[in-house]
């Protein structure tokens, strides 16, 4: 019985070798830098669970003694391989988002010189790490590399504190302009980004105005000249906005709103002082009327 036990336990274990020996990590290539990027795919989350309950439930054995090493030593792998699996994508995935910002957005380089010199040091270190894995992307030897672990951990504290420095710096252009909190991160670092560039800026502008569509620009795309609806309606300004005179984007967005309120106001009280003179007219037909509602602001 001990016998027909243990050949059990050297299959299972002969099993555990091929598997191992062929499973690799599929991977992408970064878009901006070519940097590869690993992916575990279902069948490799599933085959991992699977096996370390196996190895557990062979540890619980009472014939394990001829391959306690054996199995210790695979519980010890497959363990390391799911801890480092974790963080490595986690890490991946964080400076997959913050690299474009750090790197590729001079403005948040100049308001954020400290971090964005932590993320060069980051970007270098783990653009050394996927180099490194790129030579043998076998999920065991990758992920059970000695160091790989506490180098990921590493990259993933100095990626917190830049995530912290960037969600402070995009609260206070949040406060500088409250309708930013309409607006999610990715989206309001695009607004920042493009603030010279407004015809870029177009589809954001629905999501922070109710109504809105796009705006009316000029040929330059340099003055906001009013809004539009998305029936295609136009709300021409009474005080065209020019957005070279002011730097900063809250600025010229805050004068867009302010315009957009002085043009109604302006417009309905054309109306209606309009409305009350044709109304003095008892002869006005139904035809006439509906004339005045298609020519009146």
């Amino acid at each position: 019985d001990k016998s027909v036990k243990e050949l059990g336990m050297e299959k299972m274990l002969h099993d555990l070798e091929a598997i191992w020996s062929v499973m690799a990590f599929e991977h992408d290539v970064h878009g901006r830098t070519g940097t590869i990027l690993i992916k575990s795919t279902e069948e490799l989350v599933e085959t991992l669970e699977d096996n370390q309950v196996q190895l557990q439930n062979l540890m619980t054995s009472k014939y394990i003694a001829f391959f306690l090493e054996e199995v210790s030593g695979w519980q010890k792998k497959l363990s390391t391989t799911d801890s480092v699996m974790t963080i490595w994508q986690e890490v991946q995935r964080t400076w997959s988002y913050l690299e474009s910002i750090f790197i590729g957005s001079e403005d948040i380089r100049r308001q954020l010189p400290e971090d964005s010199k932590r993320f060069d040091g980051i970007d270098k270190d783990f653009k050394a790490c996927m180099e490194d894995a790129k030579g043998n992307l076998n999920v065991v030897h990758a992920t059970n590399k000695a160091g790989l672990y506490e180098q990921l951990e590493s990259m993933q504290d100095r990626l917190t504190l830049c995530e912290k420095s960037l969600a402070e710096y995009l609260e206070t252009k949040r406060l500088a302009f409250p309708r930013f909190y309409f607006v999610g991160d990715e989206d309001l670092l695009e607004i920042i980004g493009n603030s010279k560039a407004i015809g870029k800026l177009q589809k954001h502008f629905k999501k922070m105005f109710a109504g809105v569509h796009g705006l009316l620009l000029s040929e330059d795309e340099k003055t906001i000249l009013g809004v539009t609806s998305k029936e295609g309606e136009e709300l021409k300004y009474v005080t065209p906005v020019d957005t070279l005179k002011f730097p900063k984007i809250n600025e010229w967005l805050g004068l867009v709103e302010k315009s957009m309120k002085e043009s109604l106001a302006t417009g309905l009280a054309q109306s209606t002082s309009s409305y009350a003179a044709i109304m003095m007219n008892d002869n006005l037909s139904p035809k006439e009327f509906f004339e005045w509602l298609d020519t009146s602001q």
